[in-house]
């Protein structure tokens, strides 16, 4: 894939089914490197925050939310490889009901 050559930001594109469990108040870190690199741009948020909680992520169409995942800069213009990584950090409980339709790459406004 060929990559920016600018400020880029990666998103995670979910919903929720009907009887989803476990994400309730539970944080997940996501994060997006190039291969090889170190993480440093790992973010931990909510996909299903309690209503006292900022809401991160944004409605679409259909049903489908969006998170930010984290941002790049590809300054060599070369081809690379993008990790992208959706990772539980607490309480380890059963989980069931998030469907993911993908991650988008969008240039940083």
């Amino acid at each position: 894939m060929k990559l920016y050559t600018h400020h880029s930001s990666t998103y995670l594109v979910f919903k929720f089914v009907v009887g989803k469990k476990g994400f309730n108040r539970r944080p997940v870190q996501l994060h997006a490197h190039f291969e090889g690199s170190e993480d440093k741009n790992a973010r931990t948020v909510y996909l299903d925050p309690s209503a006292d909680a900022p809401r991160l992520s944004e409605e679409r169409e259909g049903g489908w939310m969006e998170i930010e995942m984290g941002e790049f800069f590809n300054n060599s213009g070369d081809d690379g490889t993008l990790v992208f990584g959706l990772l539980e950090v607490d309480n380890y409980i059963w989980k069931c009901g998030l469907v993911i339709e993908g991650i988008e790459l969008r240039p940083k406004k």
